[in-house]
């Protein structure tokens, strides 16, 4: 067992979404993917959960990295990077599909222990 990464399971996957059916659908995958999920909808829940949730990847959108990079230095995963666009041209309508493998690979390569979760002010210097 020397070398190997511990179980996932260990550790939660920080979700920080702003707006519930985004949050609540990327938990869904997480879930379904064996991961323990811990879900922030404001930045007070994000600073919060960071202080208080063994975490150890966050994942959100591209318009929140920054934010969560001033708080953590946890491994941040942009979620909206596997929303793939689905060109049928039989079809007028424009959609989207989500590569829920390649995401879910991402996070399991991403876990981190749990000491990294801590605030950027409280990290040793």
């Amino acid at each position: 067992m020397t070398g190997e990464r511990p179980p996932s399971n260990l550790y939660s996957v920080l979700v920080y979404i702003p707006g519930q059916r985004g949050s609540y659908l990327a938990s869904e995958v997480l879930r379904s993917g064996g991961f323990d999920v811990s879900n922030a909808a404001s930045r007070t829940e994000l600073e919060l959960a960071l202080k208080l949730v063994p975490c150890g990847v966050v994942v959100t959108v591209t318009s929140a990295i920054g934010e969560v990079r001033t708080l953590s230095n946890l491994p941040v995963i942009n979620i909206q990077a596997f929303v793939l666009p689905n060109h049928d041209p039989a079809s007028p309508d424009q959609s989207s599909l989500f590569d829920r493998e390649a995401f879910l690979e991402r996070v399991r390569r991403n876990l981190g222990p749990p000491d990294a979760a801590l605030p950027r002010s409280s990290a040793p210097h």
